[in-house]
């Protein structure tokens, strides 16, 4: 075997040795990112049994009671206010059942929204998407697993907070709005009731 022909196979097996070398770095980088993005956020009770209907996916908003009840796709684009994109990918996937429950406590506006739709994973991604466009950004300290929670930046003297999350075939989705530290206490408490009495089941 010629010098040559030895030397090309050398260097073919140490470009072939960089190129493993450089993917499971990329692999071990990416499995990094994963897990240093989902630690430290809490677990939600385990998943319960599907609710036989809408109303009973959803907390009563503590305070005095606002518009509540069913509505059709057609509202999303009038009385109800829910982000644009979500209304988008409902108006798409379909959306055969809606119910709201809404209150007002300590000056802030709770709302509760209980959505069964052709696709609930992607109408949770287009929530996020839009509230994040309407400039609110995930909030790490009340967020769990299958429930990321968006707000306004921190100091804002009026604060909104939301999040949706997959049930089942439903997307539930919990906000509140109103003067900061009143609107940030109400929604975690509103939160925590909702999550107990229908945890995510896509996590």
């Amino acid at each position: 075997m010629s010098s040559d022909v030895r030397r090309q196979r050398r260097e073919l097996t140490l470009g072939i040795a960089i190129i493993v070398v450089l993917g499971l770095g990329l692999a071990v980088s990416a499995t990094g990112y994963l897990l240093t993005r989902n630690a430290g956020l809490a677990d939600p009770p385990d998943a319960k049994p599907a609710p036989e209907h809408s109303a009973l996916a959803l907390v009563e908003p503590p305070g005095a009671p606002g518009p509540s009840g069913s509505f059709a796709l057609a509202a999303l684009r009038s009385t109800v206010s829910l982000p644009q994109p979500m209304v988008d990918v409902l108006t798409t996937a379909g959306m055969s059942d809606g119910v709201r429950k809404t209150a007002v406590r300590a000056e802030v506006t709770i709302g509760l929204y209980a959505l069964v739709t052709g696709d609930a994973r992607a109408a949770v991604r287009a929530y996020c998407a839009g509230v994040e466009l309407q400039g609110l950004v995930a909030d790490r300290d009340l967020s769990l697993e299958g429930v990321t929670v968006y707000g306004t930046p921190v100091g804002a003297p009026l604060a909104r907070f939301g999040a949706a999350y997959v049930l089942y075939d439903r997307v539930v989705v919990v906000e509140t709005a109103g003067p900061g530290d009143a609107a940030h206490d109400v929604f975690r408490t509103t939160l925590d009731r909702q999550i107990e009495l229908a945890p995510p089941t896509d996590r």
